[in-house]
This record gives structure tokens, C-alpha cells and sequence, in this order.
């Protein structure tokens, strides 16, 4: 199947925009944004001398958009399966045991590397402000598809109907960003107490106090 690529107002991108976009990326996640060569890119491309310009305007508007783009396909890797496999939850027992393998998941090597690649983007956002906006656009994007299979098991009684479910998908996103501090802190546990601890906090604030039993019902 052909993977099709879009941009921020929902177009298809040309292919020559989106061979620049690939390559720049590869470049700065093999060599950092700071060696990125605008020569290399479009050899890399096979683009034309002008393209980045008729394509971005500049060299840092491509740049701006790699860093969107790269730390953007970053926090929606997984979603789908995420959304999918919640939806099957039927009991309270039974979020929290998924939550946990969700925790034990996002733990590895590779969401390490996710979550680093996350913190750099942010960070080069703080001073360019066509960035920030763009991350912005696309983390809300995020945050209303994350919110879809909560509200769905709102309506099952699973979690409580009170939770503003796009405000939890944004603090569970935020939960699972800041656990690069404990990646980095070789006195902690990420997969021990901090896992506990998140389990915790996830089953105070989805569970309903007096579970509802189960029933089929359709999304309002």
C-alpha cells in the first residue's frame, strides 16, 4: 500500500516536498540540526538547486518542518493500536492491568529514543514561534483522537463519565514525556515505582468510585 503524506492544511504534499522533508530528517537524526548541509539534502533528494526555496521559502522553514514532523509521527506511533486494543476493556481490573502493559511498552530502548527525540523538539520550539505553532496544531489534533477510546469507555461505565477526556490524554502524554528525568537517573526505577506510582494515579483518576455494570451503549 502507498503511504500517503499530507500537510498541515490537509493537501497531499509533491513528491519533491516530501523527498526534502525525508531527507533533511534523516540527516538530523544521523547528524544532528546543526550539520544539516542544504547541498546534502538535495542531493539526497534528487531535488533541484531552488527547491527547498519554492517548496519552504528557507532553509530554516525545512528545518522547522522536519523538527514538527519528526517529533509529531513520534507521539502518534501507536495511537491506532492504542485506541484499538482499549476498546475491548470491559472491567476497572482490566484498564489498570492495560495500563500497565502500556507502561511496560512505552519503557524500552526505542520509546526512550521517542522521548528524547520529543524533549529536543520542544525545546528548539521555544524560540521560533512558526514551530511551536505547528507542534501545537498537530499535539491537538493528538489529543482529540486520544480521547476518542476514553470516552468510549465512559459510555461502557469502565471509567468515570465526570473525566474531561482529552485533558486526560494530554496529562497521560505529559506523564509519559517527563519519564525521561527517570531514565537519566541511574537511582531510579522507571518499570518499578514509577510505574506504581502512575498506576495509582490513573486508577484514582478514571475509575468511578462505585463502578457502573457493564452496558452496550452507543457514543452520545
Amino acid at each position: 500500500m502507498t503511504e500517503h503524506h499530507w500537510d498541515t492544511s490537509g493537501a497531499r504534499r509533491h513528491p519533491t516536498k516530501q523527498a526534502l522533508l525525508d531527507a533533511t530528517i534523516a540527516d538530523m537524526e544521523a547528524t544532528g540540526e546543526a550539520s544539516i548541509r542544504v547541498t546534502r539534502i538535495l542531493e539526497e533528494a534528487g531535488a533541484s538547486n531552488g527547491s527547498i526555496a519554492y517548496h519552504f521559502g528557507s532553509r530554516e522553514a525545512l528545518i522547522q518542518e522536519a523538527i514538527a514532523e519528526r517529533y509529531l509521527s513520534a507521539v502518534s506511533r501507536g495511537l491506532d493500536a492504542f485506541s484499538s486494543s482499549i476498546k475491548e476493556i470491559e472491567t476497572g481490573d482490566a484498564l489498570i492491568e492495560f495500563f500497565r502493559g502500556e507502561l511496560r511498552r512505552f519503557g524500552g530502548s526505542s520509546f526512550h529514543e521517542l522521548r528524547v527525540r520529543r524533549a529536543s523538539a520542544l525545546g528548539a520550539s521555544l524560540l521560533r514561534p512558526g514551530l511551536r505553532e505547528r507542534i501545537i496544531a498537530g499535539q491537538s489534533e493528538y489529543f482529540d483522537r486520544a480521547s476518542l477510546p476514553i470516552k468510549f469507555l465512559q459510555t461502557r461505565g469502565v471509567i468515570d463519565p465526570s473525566v474531561d477526556a482529552r485533558s486526560f490524554a494530554a496529562w497521560f502524554l505529559g506523564l509519559l514525556l517527563s519519564r525521561i528525568l527517570s531514565d537519566l537517573d541511574p537511582m531510579c526505577e522507571p518499570d518499578g515505582a514509577w510505574s506504581e506510582f502512575t498506576l495509582e494515579a490513573i486508577s484514582a483518576s478514571l475509575l468511578p468510585s462505585t463502578p457502573e455494570p457493564f452496558r452496550a451503549r452507543e457514543i452520545a
